[in-house]
Parts: C-alpha cells; sequence; structure tokens
C-alpha cells in the first residue's frame, strides 16, 4: 500500500510542531536556523503509526516522509514570516478555545474533566499556554497557503468533468444495492457462572503480580486479548479517545512502572501497567480477563430467539414491537428495529447470504453471526446503480479541485525550497 503524502501531512499538521526546547537529542535536518530534532520526527511517525496501524510502510521510509514534512512546515513559516503574515490573538484564543471545548466534550461532566486535568497535574490555562504556539503557526501556514494557492483553485468546468468521467468511469464506484430492513438481535449474555469464573481468574493473576511474577510473563498466561497477550500485554503508545473511558483514565493516572487495580470496561477486567509516558501520550500493558458466555448462556440466547421467531412466524406478532421490546440492538428502542438504505455489502456473511434469496416481506430464519443471533426482515430492496456523471458530479468537482490543489503545492513548494538553506541528515 502506498502511503498518501497528504494523509501524512494532514497528520502532521494536527500533532502540532514540537518545540526545539522540548527534548535535547539528534538534530537530523535544519531549514535555515531552524533545527529539526529527531524527537519531533519520531513524535509525528508515531501519530501516524497510531492512526493508520495496518500500513506496512518501512520505518526508515515513514522517518523520511516526516522530516520531509517538517521542512516544509518551516519553509512556510520562514516565507510567512517574509510576506508579513500575522494572526490576532482573538484568532488563536478561538481554535484554543474549540479545542478544550471537544476535550471537555469527551467527559460526561465538568466535575470529571476537572478531576482529570487534577491528576495530570495541569489547568485549562496550562493546556492554552502549552498549545498556543502549534495553533498560531497552523493558522499562520493556513494564511500563506490561502494567500499563494487557494485563489487559483477553480471549479473544473463541465468539459473537464466530462472527459474525467469518460477516462475513470470503469474505476468509478456506483452506488451499491440497499436495504430497507427490520431487525432483532439477541446476544448471548455471560451468566453468574461465567462472571464467577472470570473474577476467579481476575484473582490468580492479581497473586500472581503480588508474587512478583514479571507483568509481561503474566500477561502471557492470562490475558484474553490475544493481539496483546503474545507481546507481554504491550498495547504501543497511544493518546486521548483512542481506549473506552473507563481504561483510558485509568492509564493516564498512573506514573511509568505503576500498576493498576481491577479496571472494569465492556470488554471485561482489564489490569494495566503503564511503561512509559510523553505529554499526551502514553505507552502501556494490560492484561484482559474476558466475561465469557459459557456454552449454556448461548443455548439460553438460542431458546429466546427461536421463540420469538416462532412468535412472528406463526403468532403473526408485529415485527418492529418485538425488536423495540426485545432487540439487543441498543438502537432498536429509538427505531423499532428499522435499518433504512443500508448496503448489502456492509453486512456479516451469514446475513448477506439469507439476504440473497429474500422477497421483500419475507422473514429470514434465525441467523447465527459471532455477535449473536439475528432475525431478519425484508422491506425494501435497491437495486445496484451504474455510476452517471450526475450522480457523482459533486464528489468529482471536488476530488479534481483538490488534485489541483496538490498540483499547484508542489510545484510551490519546490520554488520555496530553492529559496532557503535545507540540511537533511536522514
Amino acid at each position: 500500500m502506498k502511503i498518501s503524502k497528504t494523509l501524512l501531512a494532514l497528520l502532521l499538521l494536527l500533532g502540532g510542531i514540537a518545540r526545539a526546547g522540548d527534548t535535547l537529542d539528534a538534530v537530523i535536518g535544519r531549514v535555515g536556523d531552524q533545527p529539526i530534532l529527531k524527537s519531533e520526527v519520531d513524535r509525528q511517525v508515531q501519530l501516524y503509526r497510531m492512526q493508520v496501524p495496518q500500513d506496512p510502510t518501512p520505518l526508515d521510509s515513514l522517518q523520511k516522509m516526516a522530516l520531509e514534512q517538517k521542512i516544509e512546515n518551516y519553509v512556510m513559516l520562514a516565507q510567512a514570516k517574509k510576506e508579513s503574515i500575522f494572526v490576532k490573538d482573538t484568532e488563536i484564543d478561538e481554535i484554543l478555545d474549540q479545542r478544550i471545548a471537544e476535550m471537555r466534550s469527551q467527559f460526561p461532566t465538568e466535575e470529571q474533566f476537572s478531576a482529570q486535568l487534577k491528576i495530570e497535574g495541569t489547568t485549562v490555562a496550562q493546556l492554552k499556554a502549552k498549545h498556543r504556539s502549534d495553533v498560531k503557526n497552523m493558522l499562520i501556514v493556513q494564511r500563506l497557503i490561502d494567500r499563494n494557492l487557494r485563489s487559483q483553485v477553480t471549479p473544473p468546468t463541465t468539459k473537464e468533468l466530462e472527459a474525467f468521467f469518460a477516462s475513470h468511469k470503469d474505476s468509478i464506484p456506483g452506488e451499491p444495492e440497499k436495504v430497507d430492513l427490520s431487525h432483532i438481535l439477541i446476544t448471548p449474555k455471560p451468566g453468574q457462572k461465567s462472571k464467577t469464573d472470570a473474577q476467579a481468574k481476575v484473582q490468580q493473576v492479581l497473586n500472581q503480580l503480588k508474587l512478583k511474577k514479571p507483568f509481561a510473563e503474566v500477561a502471557k498466561k492470562y490475558s484474553d486479548d490475544e493481539g496483546s497477550a503474545v507481546k507481554g500485554g504491550d498495547l504501543g503508545w497511544f493518546g486521548r479517545n483512542q481506549m473506552v473511558p473507563e481504561f483510558e483514565q485509568a492509564a493516564f493516572a498512573l506514573k511509568p512502572g505503576q500498576v493498576s487495580g481491577v479496571i472494569v470496561t465492556q470488554f471485561g477486567f482489564h489490569i494495566i501497567k503503564l511503561l512509559e509516558k510523553k505529554g499526551d501520550q502514553v505507552h502501556a500493558a494490560h492484561i484482559l480477563i474476558m466475561v465469557a458466555p459459557s456454552t449454556a448462556d448461548i443455548a439460553r440466547a438460542k431458546r429466546t430467539v427461536t421463540a420469538l421467531h416462532e412468535r412472528v412466524i406463526v403468532g403473526k406478532e408485529n415485527f418492529n414491537k418485538l425488536a423495540k421490546t426485545y432487540s439487543d440492538d441498543p438502537e432498536a428502542k429509538n427505531t423499532d428495529g428499522k435499518l433504512m438504505g443500508i448496503p448489502v455489502e456492509g453486512f456479516p456473511a451469514e446475513i448477506k447470504d439469507e439476504l440473497a434469496i429474500l422477497k421483500e416481506g419475507e422473514v429470514s430464519d434465525v441467523i447465527e453471526t459471532p455477535t449473536g443471533f439475528h432475525i431478519v426482515k425484508l422491506e425494501k430492496r435497491y437495486p445496484a446503480k451504474t455510476p452517471t456523471l450526475e450522480s457523482v458530479k459533486d464528489q468529482l468537482v471536488e476530488y479534481l479541485k483538490s488534485k489541483k490543489m496538490q498540483e499547484l503545492y508542489e510545484a510551490w513548494m519546490k520554488k520555496l525550497k530553492a529559496q532557503y538553506f535545507i540540511e537533511r541528515k536522514l
């Protein structure tokens, strides 16, 4: 997979500009008198890895791309200074206020938000002061780009749209087959025995840790998180809003080397060890003990869904009333189990196979998937449509404008780089 340069640039911009005084380490680049530190580049690569973990691009390639984006950013800041571009304090304050509001929205109450700030030893005022320079530089770069490039990007003409569509129509996706359906989901729920067994396993883990057994060794032996267990529970680095709230709050409250108590989330019981912490990023490991439904719990769920199926087919009861009352789909209470205009390709294979043979108004047999047992009623089917220029016109306009902007940016940046002393050590 070829990494998108634009995506990496966006992540670098969102991640802010690391200040040279943050860490004393190797200088791996320079724009004029502005040094670029290895820690800056590593931070941006780390951010990208967290956002796109499946990208197989080698580390050295990512580092070179991140360095180049750092160079471009500093070149633009230098050019903005030449062009006397500035931003008002009120503009910076507005963006900072928006970011703080976004952070607040992640907490149910103002009290919980304040408590988390206290745990991290900071205040709203300190957060604003810390990120003020980053936001100022971001706004300056945006203004520079707007002044030099944005006005040159005009919507494509009708002839340009027609020519692009004609030459690319085979690769432009059409509208997929969609369905309206009603849905009942019954998920197997762990009974008391399953919960008791899980709690006993948690106690085993705690006992092992009390005996000073290495955390990684205990994780490999006991953790139900298969992905991290083989790595000794290591979850890598992560930031805010990447984990469920209970887990995140516990992880960020720990000090490096500290192990948490038992944390309960929707996934089960966790014990967390904080390995490292840098700014708004933490590196943690965990042991997960899941509360999995037993064979008896699964059988009970199947009896429930079979009875509901009989009430629909034999008893002729209203499907949507049953969905509202019994379905475990959290949205069913508000929608009466109705799912409207859903692409068929988005369903699990087991449901897709059933939808393929259903006629409008028909009800499926009980369908078993990894998430539970389902009954679906096909309300309406919308056949797939091949794309027409009219149906994709808006998307094509935005794509071609974006493409033009990228071409202008690359040509402009090439000229800018020639005007500044640039050094690369990667």
